[in-house]
């Protein structure tokens, strides 16, 4: 599965795997350990990335995405947590990430109110609020792009993780600046940097609220 395909034929899945190798090469120099779906063009269904992330006990679960719209004006980068739709963008979204999948939006409405006693809404909300303001941060320091802020909306890949757990969507593929940025190898590590800054304060947070520091 390609995901979207924008600017002269770049597809999503090459940018979100480039991106996640670098991601994932900062955290473990961080002390992390790093779990990957996929290390290689290969396909893993939604709902298996999660389960995957639940079986091996992770601490935290980052989805990586490549944001797309027909009208190629639209630009700017976004990170989602898990709950109904915060505003009708948002929901677009989460039907072009959920895009193959048997569940409708309705249903998944459904499961989220049933499951926002238990799950981890609101630990997932922190964390993109934290992550995405480092992000911002690290890119706006060299390179211009709108800020569509932290939003929430029924993500099948986000459904049924039993950690916190966050969508960032990079860019506009098919907006040409935002592309050429996705295409830019020193644009990823900028946004990784600030993603894995993000990652560093929320464990931080974290361990302060339980009194480990």
């Amino acid at each position: 599965d390609p995901g979207a395909v924008g600017v002269d034929g770049m597809y999503e899945k090459t940018v979100n795997l480039k991106f996640s190798l670098i991601l994932g090469k900062l955290l473990k120099e961080k002390g992390f350990t790093v779990l990957y779906t996929r290390k290689t063009d290969k396909f893993i269904p939604l709902l298996d990335r999660s389960g995957e992330a639940n079986v091996k006990k992770a601490d935290l679960f980052i989805s990586v995405h490549c944001n797309a719209h027909e009208v190629s004006k639209l630009s700017g980068i976004e990170t989602y947590s898990l709950n109904l739709a915060s505003s009708a963008d948002a929901g677009r979204v989460a039907r072009q990430e959920n895009y193959g999948q048997d569940r409708k939006i309705s249903e998944l409405d459904v499961i989220l109110t049933d499951m926002m006693l238990s799950s981890k809404v609101s630990e997932s909300k922190d964390l993109a609020n934290v992550v995405h303001d480092q992000m911002v941060r690290a890119i706006h320091t060299v390179y211009k792009i709108r800020d569509h802020g932290t939003r929430t909306a029924p993500f099948h890949v986000l459904i049924g993780a039993k950690m916190p757990a966050i969508l960032l969507e990079l860019g506009y593929i098919t907006n040409r600046k935002d592309a050429e940025q996705l295409k830019s190898e020193a644009y990823l590590k900028k946004v990784a940097r600030g993603v894995a800054e993000g990652i560093v304060l929320y464990k931080k947070q974290v361990e302060n609220l339980a009194g480990l520091n």
